[in-house]
């Protein structure tokens, strides 16, 4: 399976690695790499934060992307957004109404993410 992540906390990042650290993974803490890497790859799974250190954009950029590039196959993706700002969340299911709304750590996340 290929998983893309963005994240900039280094202890979620360990987790996301010893989780799913078995399947190709790109993981990046800057938005703007991850709407490159959906532009080169197609992932079946997608795991967006939103609050991303200084000048790496948000997650509601890669939302934005998408939302523009209905053609992208990663719109096919499963889509798991994993912040728990909620305004942002709000956000990106504005633009991304399939994505699944699961803050990092709680019983919702764990679900979504389960089968992989």
């Amino acid at each position: 399976m290929n998983i893309l992540i963005l994240e900039d906390d280094l202890q979620r990042v360990r987790y996301f690695i010893e989780r799913f650290g078995h399947h190709s993974l790109k993981i990046t803490e800057n938005a703007f790499s991850a709407i490159d890497y959906l532009n080169k790859y197609v992932f079946d799974y997608i795991f967006l934060d939103n609050d991303l250190g200084q000048n790496n954009g948000s997650g509601v950029d890669v939302a934005t992307f998408m939302y523009n590039n209905k053609r992208n196959l990663n719109n096919k993706a499963r889509i798991i957004v994993h912040s728990w700002n909620a305004g942002a969340t709000e956000s990106i299911l504005s633009k991304i109404p399939n994505a699944i709304q699961a803050p990092f750590n709680t019983e919702i996340f764990f679900e979504a993410s389960i089968d992989i």
